[in-house]
């Protein structure tokens, strides 16, 4: 009606008015900088695990294995995620987030379209239709996986609220429990459809794992105590990996015994395997555990809401196959391993700089068109609309 129209023409002049503070700053709220820190390492390994497989690094230098443990290494990155999404996450879920994220995948997608069509014409084959709708037609399988499993979260963490903590951890640890030991151990067969984590399914699982950490913090107070947790978890986190990396190789006397077969497919290099996950949660912990100065959480808190567009920058179709996939392409078969490993990280670091650079300018566009407070008043609108 008329009333409703006018109220909504001065809710929008408001929003767009110049009495609107304008900030570049990267948060509204404040932010825990060892959650932050879990995002920029996660990124910066799914980067360098881009390199090493879409970058064709381990194919080139098959001849050296220790990139492959480098890429066992980075392998943690997409539990991760979840993970943090779920101990930042659980107290809301308001579905304006998941609209800004796709606003920014929507940004990514076709700005890239017509900057490659531009300068780059016969590369930008894709029809513009499927770029606008990157869910639908998978172009980024992360956030199309994300969300799926965000539009459960309001059930999830209404539950989350309401549950005991005893019971909280019963149903991680059988989740956990079914959806690996049972998995892995007792059949060879996805009987569940996990597809080795990259499914909404898995993205659940840790999520619901990290609504644990996120509501029951873990905070050790002795500082001897917490010298040793940090040491368990970097154990664990170095062992994991070099077991899920050289137990598939053991030939030895008890090779084809019944527990030997059945702990290599527990310690698959997987992203839902025992290993990742052990992985994921040392890590984790360890990073909760340590302090942070001033200055560093600063730099940490400005670079961490950043990787959402690193990942949507390097990951875009056009950059994967043309600029990640041709990384390697003109460096000689024959360079000393010291100076691959060098190139690999350099050049991992130096895609996140550039892609946080340009991320932060999507965030002052973004900002200064008020982006998020136009979704966030987008639901609003649509709740009451459907209170009725």
């Amino acid at each position: 009606d008329y009333a409703t129209k006018k109220i909504v023409k001065k809710k929008l002049a408001l929003i767009f008015s110049k009495k609107a503070q304008f900030t570049n700053k990267i948060s509204y709220k404040k932010r825990n900088p060892y959650i932050d820190l879990i995002r920029i390492l996660g990124m910066y390994s799914i980067i360098v695990h881009h390199i090493l497989v879409h970058g064709k690094a381990i194919e080139k230098y098959r001849h050296y294995y220790q990139l492959s443990l480098m890429n066992t290494f980075s392998f943690w990155h997409v539990s991760s995620f979840a993970l943090v999404s779920g101990i930042v996450g659980y107290k809301t879920s308001k579905y304006s987030n998941l609209l800004f994220l796709w606003l920014c995948t929507l940004f990514y997608s076709v700005s890239i379209h017509y900057a490659y069509k531009k300068y780059r014409p016969y590369v930008a084959n894709e029809k513009i239709f499927r770029l606008c709708y990157p869910v639908i037609f998978f172009k980024y399988w992360y956030f199309t996986e994300y969300f799926g499993m965000y539009l459960f979260l309001p059930l999830i963490n209404n539950g989350i609220a309401n549950i005991s903590k005893g019971d909280l951890k019963i149903v991680i640890l059988s989740l956990l429990g079914i959806f690996i030991f049972w998995k892995d151990y007792m059949t060879n067969d996805d009987v569940f459809r996990t597809a080795n984590g990259y499914s909404v399914l898995w993205l659940l699982i840790f999520y619901i794992t990290g609504t644990y950490f996120g509501k029951y913090k873990i905070n050790i107070n002795r500082f001897i105590f917490k010298v040793i947790a940090c040491l368990v978890c970097i154990l664990v986190f170095f062992g994991s990996t070099l077991l899920c990396f050289y137990l598939p190789y053991y030939k030895g006397k008890y090779n084809n015994s019944k527990i030997v077969i059945k702990l290599k497919q527990l310690f698959r290099h997987r992203i839902n395997s025992l290993t990742m996950i052990l992985q994921t949660i040392s890590l984790t912990l360890f990073l909760s555990q340590l302090k942070y100065n001033k200055f560093l959480g600063k730099i940490i808190t400005f670079l961490g809401p950043l990787t959402f567009g690193v990942y949507l920058i390097h990951e875009h179709p056009y950059v994967r196959s043309n600029i990640i996939g041709n990384l390697f392409n003109k460096d000689s078969i024959a360079l000393p391993l010291r100076k691959v490993i060098f190139l690999i990280l350099y050049r991992s670091f130096l895609i996140f700089i550039i892609c946080s650079i340009i991320d932060y300018i999507r965030h002052l566009i973004f900002t200064l068109f008020r982006v998020r407070k136009i979704c966030i008043y987008l639901e609003k609108i649509i709740k009451k609309i459907l209170n009725r």
